[in-house]
């Protein structure tokens, strides 16, 4: 069997949809929505594809979650773009 080299690997969570709405006290309220694309890469996920070792890698749901996080925890003109 022939070596094989990788040149680049990645992973990640597509199409994680995010709705924030911040409310003002004069009733004015502003609302986003969003699909975040979470995509993690980089030559230290190469043990994963060749050795099986998967300590490096963060699960999609995580990934997920941390987005979720993110949005709920940052500040509205973080989020709010």
């Amino acid at each position: 069997m022939e070596n094989s080299i990788i040149k680049s690997q990645a992973y990640g969570k597509d199409r994680v949809r995010v709705v924030r709405v911040v409310r003002h006290a004069d009733g004015w309220q502003e609302i986003a929505d969003y699909w975040v694309c979470c995509l993690l890469s980089g030559e230290e996920f190469e043990t994963s594809y060749t050795k099986g070792d998967n300590k490096l890698v963060v699960a999609t749901d995580s990934q997920k979650n941390t987005v979720y996080y993110l949005a709920k925890t940052l500040p509205a003109e973080k989020v709010m773009v």
